[in-house]
This record gives C-alpha cells, sequence and structure tokens, in this order.
C-alpha cells in the first residue's frame, strides 16, 4: 500500500486513542464522533493489514501500533510545528525581512520607517544593508535581499521588478560660504564648470540627469571625485573640494554649514524606486514592509 494512503486524520486519530487508552476520550480531543474514531482505526488496520490496538476495558497498542505510533507522534508535531511557524509568519507574528537600499535612502528616508514598521510589527526582524546601486541589484538578485530602495534603475535588468514610490528633486548643495550659496534657486546652466563631487556614479539616475543637462541646458558637469558614501560627499563639501547634485531628502542629514539650492531649466528629477525579483514570491514580512513603504516612504 503507498505511503501517501495513509491520511493525518488516521495517525491522529491512532496517536489519541494510544495516549488516552479510549476511543471515547480521543474522539472528544478530536472533536469527531466515538463511531468517526473507531472507523478511523479500523480502516488503518485494514490499509496495513494486521491489528494496531487491543480492543477492551482500556486501549492498548499492538506492537505494529507502538511502530505506527512512534511513527506518527514524531511525524505529526514536525508538521504541526511548520503549520504553526507558516501561521505565525502569515500573521505577521514572527518573520524578518532583509533590505538592500541605497546610500542616499538608507540614512535620510529609512531610519523613520524602520521604526513605525517595528512598533506596528514588534514581532518582525528588519536588517538593512548599505548598499551601492551595483550592490543593491546583485545582492536582490542572489536572494542575499528581500527588497530594494533607492532611485530608479532602468530596464536592464529583466529579472527584476522596480515600482515607483515617489519622485524628488535634485539640489546643489554647497558650502555656505559659496559664490552661490546666498541664493534659494539657480538655473541649471550655472552648473557649468563647477568641481562637482559625484555620489554612487553607477546609478542609472545620473546618466538620465547627465543627459538632461546636456539636451536642456548644454551643461557637461566636471566631476573632481567619485564618492559612495552621502558623509563623504558632505565632508568633501564641507573642505571646499567641490559641490554636489543630491536629492533634497537628504537635507535632513545635511551639516549645518551647507546649502541646498532648488535647480531650475530644468528641474532635475530623482524618483526613487522599491526593487525585487519579479517572478518570486516575496514573504508575508517582506510584502507588509513594501506596504508600509507606499504609505510612508516620501520626503
Amino acid at each position: 500500500m503507498p505511503a501517501e494512503d495513509v491520511s493525518l486524520q488516521q495517525l491522529r486519530a491512532l496517536a489519541a486513542v494510544a495516549q488516552s487508552g479510549s476511543f471515547t476520550v480521543a474522539a472528544e480531543a478530536l472533536q469527531l464522533t466515538q463511531p468517526a474514531i473507531s472507523h478511523l482505526i479500523k480502516r488503518l488496520e485494514q490499509e496495513l493489514g494486521q491489528p494496531l490496538v487491543v480492543r477492551g476495558r482500556r486501549i492498548r497498542p499492538t506492537p505494529a501500533g507502538e511502530m505506527m505510533l512512534d511513527t506518527a507522534v514524531r511525524a505529526l508535531r514536525l508538521i504541526d510545528e511548520s503549520v504553526e511557524a507558516c501561521r505565525s509568519r502569515s500573521q505577521l507574528r514572527e518573520g524578518r525581512v532583509v533590505l538592500a537600499v541605497a546610500h542616499l535612502t538608507a540614512g535620510a528616508l529609512l531610519p523613520p520607517l524602520l521604526a513605525r514598521f517595528s512598533e506596528r510589527h514588534p514581532g518582525l526582524a528588519t536588517t538593512l544593508m548599505d548598499s551601492t546601486a551595483e550592490q543593491m541589484i546583485s545582492r536582490i538578485l542572489s536572494q542575499e535581499a528581500d527588497l530594494g530602495f533607492g532611485s530608479d534603475i532602468g530596464e536592464q535588468h529583466s529579472e527584476l521588478a522596480t515600482e515607483p514610490l515617489f519622485n524628488d528633486r535634485l539640489a546643489l548643495f554647497v558650502r555656505d560660504d559659496h559664490a552661490l550659496a546666498r541664493r534659494a534657486v539657480i538655473e541649471a546652466r550655472q552648473l557649468e564648470a563647477l568641481p562637482f563631487i559625484h555620489v554612487n556614479p553607477e546609478a542609472n539616475v545620473w546618466r538620465a540627469v547627465s543627459r538632461q543637462l546636456a539636451s536642456v541646458a548644454n551643461v557637461y558637469p566636471a566631476v573632481t571625485h567619485h564618492v559612495s558614501m552621502l558623509s563623504t560627499a558632505f565632508g568633501l563639501i564641507q573642505a571646499g573640494a567641490g559641490v554636489a547634485l543630491l536629492p533634497r531628502y537628504v537635507e535632513v542629514l545635511m551639516p549645518a554649514s551647507l546649502r541646498a539650492l532648488k535647480v531650475t531649466r530644468p528641474v532635475l528629477d530623482y524618483p526613487v524606486v522599491a526593487v525585487r525579483l519579479a517572478k518570486h514570491p516575496l514573504s508575508p514580512a517582506a510584502l507588509a514592509f513594501l506596504a508600509m513603504a507606499r504609505q510612508h516612504l516620501k520626503p
């Protein structure tokens, strides 16, 4: 007889009868009738070709019944534990989400979101991995991370799905004694010949910005430093080593000695997106985090 012909209900009935020594008590424990329990045991005995219990004032397992009982108890425990773990995760009582987040977004936008998420779902753990644009993509593709957040990655990776969350504007960050610092707004043409500090230069968004500056304002920024970390960019600006185009939302991390100037003609967009594997289902914890990001992740 194939093993799949033995049902979980039959194994539960055998365990309940053997442990209680009574069809009636077992029926009450499993919320079934006594005839239903008796039928389950009899059917299992027929399928296995031998008695599993000795009927009497107190029901006792036969040697074959003892063997089946030992297996049934271990199998049912493992199944029940797995079912409970799945339910616990689906109900967001436990679980984990790993986030690969581009440096600018990680420092300026994620901390309040992580605090809100922990407050709403105290049983869920989160891990944030500071990433360059390429690291973020690599970590999602390798399933090291569940979700990524950062600037738009374009359409170069067919395995990934991106979801726009919001659009910010780029501003020019300068030291407060810079020649342009007293202006609240500057035109893109004024960026020509400024020494630029380029943050996370491999990010797709900068290619779009460069094309926009060239085609609309005929500006080709002169990059003097390429850096990965926002803190490095701010340190270089403070040292007078250059200026930087950055999304306005990083103003919350800006040192007091810097200024952020609006850029017009053209206005330069900085789209922020969520990134995930296109054909891989997210865990309940990751889905919950993405839902909160849709609602709250904005400057």
